[in-house]
């Protein structure tokens, strides 16, 4: 997404380099806030479209203030930055965490992952089409509009295609949780994708289980 503004919360007194500089070197707008309240305030005005909370800098787990940005930002996406040896838990309302130390290509492109997708911008593997605005799926003669939840898991199918995706990892990515003691709901959303996508969802020609360990997008 192109000029997307960012708001990053850090350390005033920053010992490591500040991730100012690579944001801005990929064409972000950024600015600066050094506390959970300071960033609620700018935001009503600046109106980002992202947040980086760099809770590795401000030496805590960023849960706190991760809650006290998800209850007033009205859906903003959250990156918290954690450190290993202080993670969040895993209800702290963050959209997704990177754990230090990583590459600044590895924090763009998770930011890039979080900004609302460009009108028109899709995704295009075998005979599948997802619009990732417009969170629509084309397949053949046929197109449907898919809920947030079924566009993220068939996004994550369609970054990866050919590739086996285990059960927790489809979990963690698209529900943003280590619990699997109930899968149904992700049996569910998969049968979903396939009556969109399939020409037989009882037979699925694409969207195949590998039985015992997860789910694989088959696609010529």
């Amino acid at each position: 997404m192109a000029n997307a503004k960012v708001l990053l919360v850090e350390n005033e007194r920053m010992t490591a380099p500040s991730f100012q500089a690579a944001l801005e070197k990929r064409g972000y707008t950024v600015t600066i806030e050094h506390s959970a309240p300071a960033a609620i305030k700018r935001s009503s005005t600046f109106m980002p479209d992202v947040v980086v909370l760099d809770a590795s800098s401000l030496k805590t787990s960023g849960a706190r203030m991760c809650r006290q940005l998800r209850a007033s930002l009205n859906g903003t996406p959250i990156l918290l930055v954690a450190d290993k040896k202080n993670p969040p838990d895993a209800n702290c309302g963050a959209s997704a965490v990177l754990i230090t130390p990583f590459t600044p290509r590895k924090l763009l492109n998770m930011v890039a992952r979080l900004l609302p997708a460009e009108e028109g911008a899709s995704l295009l593997v075998g005979p599948i089409r997802l619009n990732l605005a417009q969170k629509r799926v084309r397949c053949g003669d046929r197109e449907e509009k898919v809920t947030p939840k079924q566009a993220r898991l068939l996004e994550m199918f369609m970054r990866s295609p050919g590739r086996l995706l285990t059960r927790k990892e489809i979990i963690k990515h698209v529900w943003e949780t280590d619990y699997i003691g109930d899968t149904r709901t992700l049996d569910v959303h998969i049968s979903w994708l396939r009556s969109v996508i399939e020409p037989n969802p009882r037979k699925p020609r694409y969207l195949r289980t590998v039985r015992g360990e997860g789910y694989r997008l088959d696609v010529s």
